[in-house]
C-alpha cells in the first residue's frame, strides 16, 4: 500500500523535474571518474534503479555513449519524460523499463548500478538492496545516495507535522505544506546552484518540496548502517561523500589525496578540529568512529557509499579504497 502511495505520488510529481524541457543533470557524469578509475568503461551495462524522469541517466548516457544504460522506473509520467528526453537528446544507449525494485524481474545482470534517493524510499530497505545485489555482475559497483539521519532530523519532524495536519485534507498535500511555510532548498543537500546548475522555477520546487515532505515512506540513515544492510550483498563497503547546508565534500579517510589544487572539495576527518589533541584522537579511530564525528560534526542531510562484488575495489579510485567500511571479505573496519 506504501508502495503504491508513492507511486501515486509521482505521477502527480515526477521527479527530479517535471518537463522534457528541463536542462538534463550532467554533474553525475562528471563525477564518476572520482569514483571509479577512467569512469564507465566502454561496453558496459548500467542500471539507473529508479531513474524517475531521467535527467540524470539521459546525461550519463550522452556522457558514455558507448555504455549502455538501463532505466528502471514504476512512474507512468516519470517514464514517459525519460523517453520524450532521450529522443530530445538523440541517445540511442539508453532503455527505459517500467518497474521498482524489488519487485521487478530483470534477466540481467550490470557492470555498474546507482540508485539515488531510491533505497530510502522502499518500504524495505534490506530487500531493494538484496536486490540490488542479486543484479550486480561478477565484478560489478553498487553507488547508493541515501538520506542522512542526523542532519535531517528537522525535516523528519516536519514532514511529520505536514502528514498529520493533511491525513483528512483533499488533494495531495502541497497546500498544507504551504501553509506551513514549509519550502526547501537545495542548499540543504549542498547544491546551491541546484543539480542541474540551475535556480529550480515553481513547477521544479513544487516537485522537490512533495517529494521531501509528501512521501509516504522515508527512512534515515547512517555509515553505521552500512556493514549490516550490505553484508552477503556486496564484498566490501566504502564511503564516498557528505551533502549538506556546508558543502558536498568528499570524503578521504586514509589521507591519500589525489585531487588537483582547484578541484572538488576534499575532506579528511582532521580537518574538523583545529585542536591538534583532537587532530590525533580522530586519527586514531578506524574509518567507522571515523565517519561518526563527521556526522556528529557537520550533520549531512545525504551521503553517498560504494559496494561492490569480486574484484571491483580494483576498479575504484584510491581515496576509494582508503575509505573502506567492510574490506573484500565482508568484515567491517574496526579500530
Amino acid at each position: 500500500m506504501a508502495a503504491s502511495a508513492t507511486r501515486r505520488l509521482y505521477e502527480s510529481f515526477p521527479f527530479p523535474s517535471p518537463g522534457a524541457d528541463r536542462p538534463l543533470i550532467d554533474v553525475v557524469g562528471n563525477e564518476l571518474p572520482l569514483v571509479v578509475e577512467g569512469g564507465l568503461r566502454d561496453g558496459w551495462s548500467v542500471l539507473d534503479a529508479g531513474c524517475g524522469t531521467g535527467h540524470t541517466l539521459i546525461g550519463l548516457a550522452r556522457a558514455y555513449p558507448h555504455v549502455h544504460f538501463v532505466g528502471l522506473e514504476p512512474s507512468d509520467a516519470s517514464r514517459d519524460i525519460a523517453r520524450h528526453l532521450a529522443e530530445r537528446h538523440g541517445t540511442t544507449n539508453v532503455e527505459i523499463v517500467d518497474g521498482a525494485i524489488p519487485d521487478t524481474v530483470i534477466e540481467r545482470r550490470f557492470e555498474f548500478i546507482y540508485s539515488y534517493g531510491v533505497v530510502h524510499h522502499l518500504p524495505d530497505p534490506q530487500a531493494g538492496l538484496n536486490w540490488l545485489g542479486d543484479h550486480l555482475a561478477e565484478d560489478g559497483l553498487l553507488h547508493v545516495w541515501l538520506y542522512n539521519a542526523i542532519g535531517e532530523a528537522q525535516r523528519m519532524r516536519d514532514r511529520e507535522l505536514v502528514r498529520l495536519m493533511a491525513a483528512h485534507a483533499d488533494g495531495h498535500g502541497l497546500d498544507v505544506v504551504r501553509a506551513l511555510g514549509f519550502s526547501l532548498s537545495l542548499d540543504a543537500y549542498g547544491m546551491p546552484g541546484a543539480w542541474a546548475g540551475t535556480a529550480l522555477d515553481q513547477a521544479e520546487q513544487d516537485v522537490f518540496d512533495a517529494d521531501a515532505y509528501l512521501n509516504p515512506v522515508v527512512h534515515t540513515l547512517r555509515f553505521g548502517d552500512l556493514p549490516e544492510l550490505l553484508d552477503g550483498v556486496t564484498d566490501w563497503v566504502a564511503a564516498d561523500r557528505v551533502y549538506g547546508p556546508h558543502g558536498a565534500p568528499y570524503l578521504d579517510l586514509s589521507g591519500t589525496g589525489g585531487f588537483p589544487a582547484q578541484g572538488p572539495e576534499l575532506l579528511r576527518p582532521e580537518d574538523l578540529f583545529d585542536d591538534p589533541g583532537l587532530r590525533t584522537r580522530i586519527g586514531d579511530l578506524g574509518n567507522l568512529d571515523r565517519l561518526r564525528a563527521v556526522e556528529l560534526v557537520l550533520r549531512p542531510t545525504g551521503f553517498r557509499a560504494l559496494a561492490g562484488r569480486g574484484g571491483s575495489l580494483n576498479r575504484c579510485s584510491r581515496r576509494i579504497a582508503g575509505n573502506l567500511l567492510t574490506g573484500p571479505a565482508g568484515r567491517a573496519q574496526v579500530p
